[in-house]
């Protein structure tokens, strides 16, 4: 790796490890400056710092023992579930992640190849549909088709909840219901996907070597993955960074709307209920989530695109 590229490496990971520090720090600061306890009915709960296991000694010690716990998954007792705060996320992780990956890869697939396409034959039947799909997905909010799928649902097919826990994870029934706010949450990303896909298609369309590549008889598919090749970077750029805040809001409204015993449960609960352990770490790994998937793109651009080399 030559000096022009192992700069901006250096400055993009010095970057993400600073903002993940201020992240940290912060949630320590808010942690530690809470009681130890909170009466909970008749009984007293351990509060922030003092729900971790040895806690206690002087404020810098304390704070190099939380970056310990947090590096490793120690992330001590939930004031409102009364279990390990660990456990809790193992436990709901694999839910959330059934439904979403999937429709995140189905989303990010679509929304960047048949966009580019559509937006290339603008005239088009799939540029029509791609259009009003991304059209859906921006205007329609996600509560509002969680709604609607929880209705449709319990009239047509009499069910009281899309999740059967009693069934578990791996039966059919659940893996075919969790597709419904999968499908929710994808169509909310392809919303972003088209708009700004399209958006930087379109502006690539006019540069002077797709008007070469036309003249010369090249196809739409072929001037399509012309524009993509030279047009991707930038794209992921801006989607990357809406996509990821669009995600974790829709999955947040989605699994309480239908009672999905998944994360995004697990924090809207956390949060209504003023926990505060399970909150931080819930921001902590929102935040990781966020520089993580901005770190990735960036590093790609670095490697694929000179122009970003500076």
């Amino acid at each position: 790796m030559d000096r022009t590229t192992l700069l901006p490496v250096a400055r993009r990971l010095g970057w993400a490890t600073a903002v993940l520090w201020t992240v940290l720090t912060g949630c320590f600061l808010l942690l530690a400056s809470l009681p130890p306890t909170r009466l909970v009915g008749f009984s007293k709960v351990e509060m922030g710092l003092a729900t971790l296991e040895g806690a206690g000694g002087s404020l810098p010690a304390m704070y190099v023992d939380w970056l310990t716990a947090i590096v490793g998954l120690q992330w001590g007792q939930s004031a409102h579930f009364g279990e390990p705060v660990a456990a809790l996320f193992a436990r709901r992780l694999p839910v959330t992640a059934v439904y979403l990956l999937p429709s995140v890869t189905v989303a990010v697939l679509v929304g960047t190849l048949l966009t580019t396409y559509a937006a290339v034959d603008r005239d088009g039947l799939l540029a029509r549909v791609v259009s009003a799909t991304g059209v859906v997905g921006l205007a329609v909010p996600a509560f509002l088709l969680a709604n609607v799928a929880f209705l449709y649902a319990t009239a047509s097919f009499e069910v009281i909840r899309l999740y059967d826990p009693d069934l578990g994870l791996w039966h059919t029934r659940n893996l075919l219901r969790l597709q419904v706010p999968g499908a929710i949450v994808g169509l909310s990303l392809l919303g972003v996907q088209v708009r700004h896909v399209r958006s930087e298609t379109v502006e690539h369309l006019r540069l002077p070597f797709v008007k070469t590549a036309q003249a010369k008889g090249a196809g739409r598919w072929r001037v399509a993955a012309h524009v993509f090749r030279t047009a991707w970077p930038s794209a992921a750029s801006l989607v990357v960074g809406e996509s990821l805040g669009v995600m974790l809001l829709a999955t947040v409204v989605v699994e309480y709307q239908l009672d999905v015993p998944g994360l995004g449960t697990l924090v809207f609960e956390a949060f209504a209920a003023g926990d505060p352990t399970v909150s931080a770490v819930a921001l902590v790994g929102t935040v990781a989530v966020g520089v993580a998937g901005t770190l990735a793109v960036e590093l790609l651009r670095t490697a694929f695109d000179p122009r970003v080399r500076r």
